[in-house]
């Protein structure tokens, strides 16, 4: 019986289900103003990264509208900030209010 450490065996687990590494999320979180700028800055919050795939909550139906254009310039901060491939894929969701 192997006893590895408890931190390989969560970071193996969380890989399994798809879920970034914590410590990308919280810096993504964390660094979310730094690492966009206008417009994602204000528009714009991080809800979750799975697979590859950023889903962001946003301000307005038309803002998502707006952004949906500028989805490639995003990915291109997000690689240089993150790591190349770490968001592979952007999905935008109108917040249920406001923000």
């Amino acid at each position: 019986m192997s006893l590895e450490p408890i931190s390989d065996a969560v970071g193996t687990l969380l890989q399994n289900l798809g879920i970034a590494d914590p410590g990308v999320s919280a810096r993504l979180v964390r660094e979310w103003l730094a690492i966009t700028g206008e417009p994602w800055d204000k528009a714009t919050r991080p809800v979750r990264l799975r697979n590859g795939e950023l889903v962001l909550e946003v301000s307005s139906p038309a803002e998502v509208s707006v952004l949906r254009y500028r989805t490639g310039e995003l990915l291109a901060q997000l690689d240089r900030h993150l790591g190349e491939g770490i968001v592979e894929v952007v999905r935008l969701k109108a917040a249920r209010k406001p923000f």
